[in-house]
């Protein structure tokens, strides 16, 4: 994931997926609660009601999948199942 992550945080993003999909995310998300931390800072205001409404049992799961399916993909291009 951290080729993807540095990948991710040059602008590549498309490499980044392609290199480790749930690395590109994770990039993205940290990426986003830089800007959040920015956004708190300079205005006094927070934007946690965003994140509270965002972060619940659907987004646990479907990270959860994601990162089976990002770990089943890394796993069948490292052992040549997908050209």
């Amino acid at each position: 994931m951290t080729t993807a992550f540095a990948l991710a945080s040059k602008g590549r993003i498309g490499e980044s997926f392609t290199t480790q999909p749930m690395g590109c995310v994770l990039a993205i998300a940290a990426g986003m609660t830089f800007v959040a931390a920015i956004w708190t800072l300079a205005t006094g205001r927070t934007v946690w009601p965003v994140y509270e409404r965002l972060l619940g049992a659907r987004l646990a799961w479907f990270a959860g999948i994601a990162a089976l399916l990002a770990w089943g993909y890394k796993t069948a291009l490292m052992r040549g199942w997908m050209g």
